[in-house]
């Protein structure tokens, strides 16, 4: 048993001149198995018994290893809540890991198979495995695999990064990266799964991407009856005294232009539409401050007598 530890050891890990073959693997994996037959054959069991408790052994190391690479590499991105970069790099390096786990463990437990270790042995000898795989993957999965690789490259976004996915209209946070696919957590805490290879061709808004400041439109419709420059002023002052509101004239232009733009973009059948500029420091503030202000409008323009245009219904005998 000692034996059959230290190969298999010696197999895995290599050594610093004699670099490990697929001879080396098949070996290890031929003398593991005839360990576990050794013990197997001291209660005159069958000699497939001996196989099959190899591939439950082999199946138990790896689904550890997978388990143990999945805490170390999310513990790892945990401490990297500032570097979204980063984290998103770990990410998708950790399903290239798990899948080699995945691959070595299949490739020891197909050479554990009388009759299909030996054909094992030759594609890896010959390189055709490669050829094996890319015959029964389908062109999305190339394309999948192609089109994480793409985003993890020129980082169109990142973990944590609020994004839009224009071409089908869905809003989120970027919460996983994988090799098949992006996972985007909606506002509404539902998890999307958008494979790489659309997400890729499709357009992105990312509401993090340089400057994450965002400006929200505020549009309010009072009557023609109503003071228009007194409706413009408190509009105005409502939205400065919002926590939330952000500043965003340069210094040079504090004295000529207004803290917050107030324009009239509509003269409507019956309404005069205002709008205000909002801006925030992201897309939740500005979702929140625009949320407040209905509130503090609603309120302020009852309080001033300025009317808020609905439709009206005349009736005439």
């Amino acid at each position: 048993m000692g034996t059959m530890i230290w190969s298999l050891t010696k197999t895995a890990a290599g050594s610093a001149d004699v670099p490990v073959s697929a001879e080396d693997a098949a070996q290890a994996t031929n003398t593991a198995i005839e360990g576990v037959q050794s013990i197997t054959s001291l209660f005159h069991l069958p000699t497939w018994v001996g196989r099959a408790i190899f591939i439950v052994l082999v199946v138990v190391v790896m689904l550890w290893l997978v388990k143990l690479i999945n805490k170390g590499f999310r513990r790892t991105m945990d401490a990297m809540q500032d570097n979204n970069q980063d984290a998103t790099l770990l990410s998708f390096v950790r399903y290239v890991v798990l899948a080699i786990v995945y691959f070595a463990g299949g490739v020891v437990i197909v050479s554990s198979i009388p009759g299909a270790s030996d054909s094992l042995n030759a594609l890896l000898a010959s390189g055709g495995i490669v050829a094996v795989i890319l015959g029964f993957a389908s062109q999305d999965a190339l394309s999948n695999i192609a089109g994480g690789i793409m985003i993890l490259t020129f980082k169109p976004f990142v973990i944590g990064d609020f994004v839009r996915y224009i071409d089908v209209g869905v809003s989120g946070t970027v919460e996983d990266i994988s090799l098949r696919h992006t996972a985007i957590r909606t506002p509404e805490n539902k998890r999307l799964i958008i494979p790489n290879g659309k997400i890729n061709q499709g357009v992105i808004e990312n509401a993090n991407y340089a400057d994450s400041r965002v400006c929200e439109f505020f549009n309010v419709s009072i009557t023609y009856e109503s003071n228009l420059e007194k409706a413009i002023g408190i509009l105005r002052a409502e939205v400065m005294k919002q926590p939330l509101h952000l500043d965003v004239r340069d210094p040079e232009t504090q004295d000529d232009e207004p803290e917050v733009q107030v324009e009239v973009v509509e003269l409507a059948d019956s309404a005069v539409v205002l709008r205000a500029w909002l801006w925030a420091a992201d897309l939740s503030s500005a979702m929140k401050l625009k949320f407040s202000l209905n509130r503090a409008v609603k309120a302020r323009f009852d309080a001033e007598g300025i009317e808020f245009a609905y439709p009206h219904i005349t009736i005439t005998k």
